[in-house]
């Protein structure tokens, strides 16, 4: 997966991605208020306190 997501220490996120087949991407607009990103996104990914781009997280694709 990748993308850029601010760390948040202890928890895990759950974010919008858009998904290509192949890998997901961290869509841009994914701030705790913010609508745009679930909107746009094709699934949700639970990112890890400890993830790095590039490392894989589990995604919930939406049908």
């Amino acid at each position: 997966m990748t993308g850029s997501l601010r760390p948040a220490p202890g928890l895990t996120r759950l974010v919008p991605v858009t998904w290509d087949g192949a890998g997901a991407t961290i869509s841009t607009g994914h701030g705790a208020a913010f609508l745009r990103g679930a909107a746009v996104a094709d699934a949700l990914a639970a990112i890890p306190a400890h993830w790095t781009p590039g490392s894989p997280a589990p995604v919930l694709l939406t049908p």
